[in-house]
Parts: structure tokens; sequence; C-alpha cells
């Protein structure tokens, strides 16, 4: 993947162009919500609780991908899907007995 990253470079020259509202809101949202919160949150709650919010983030993007830019699930994506879900229900329901 480097390899290909260099050739780019080298073949097109380097060009990297972002929208200044977007990388300011990327910036914000994982520098405030991304590690100090999460940190914060296993202080607050213990490892278990903000670990398994934490998982949805692959099923939350998912979801917004399929309502807003109509994406469709190929099987193995849908057998991915379905997987992290069962397995939160899982770590859910084992965390609630303990």
């Amino acid at each position: 993947m480097m390899g290909a990253l260099i050739l780019k470079i080298v073949i097109e020259g380097f060009r990297f162009k972002v929208s200044g509202k977007v990388f300011l809101a990327g910036l914000i949202s994982y520098g405030i919500g991304g590690p100090p919160l999460y940190v914060l949150s296993v202080n607050y709650a213990g490892i278990a609780v903000p670990t398994l919010i934490t998982a949805l983030s692959p099923v939350i993007t998912e979801v917004l991908a399929i309502i807003e830019l109509k994406e469709r699930l190929n099987l193995k994506s849908a057998l991915g899907f379905i997987a992290v879900i069962i397995g939160i229900i899982i770590a859910s329901l084992i965390g609630i007995q303990i």
C-alpha cells in the first residue's frame, strides 16, 4: 500500500485537498470526543459499558451509509454487521449477570 501511495505521489505529485471546516470538525470531534471522554467514561462507568458503546461505531457508520449514501450491503458486510451486533448483545448480557 505504501508503494502504491509513493508511486501515486511521484506520478501525480502531492496534492492533498480537504475542506477547512471538515478538518476542524474532525479535529474537534476526535480531540474532545475521542480519548479524553473515553478515559473519563471508563473512570466513571468501568470498562465494560464504554467498550461496548465504542464497539457500536462500525454499526452506526454502516447504518448511516445505508440511509444517507444508499449503500447496499454485500454478503460479507452483512455477516460482519450481524456478527458485531450479536457480539455486543452477548457481551451486554454477560456483563449484566456479572
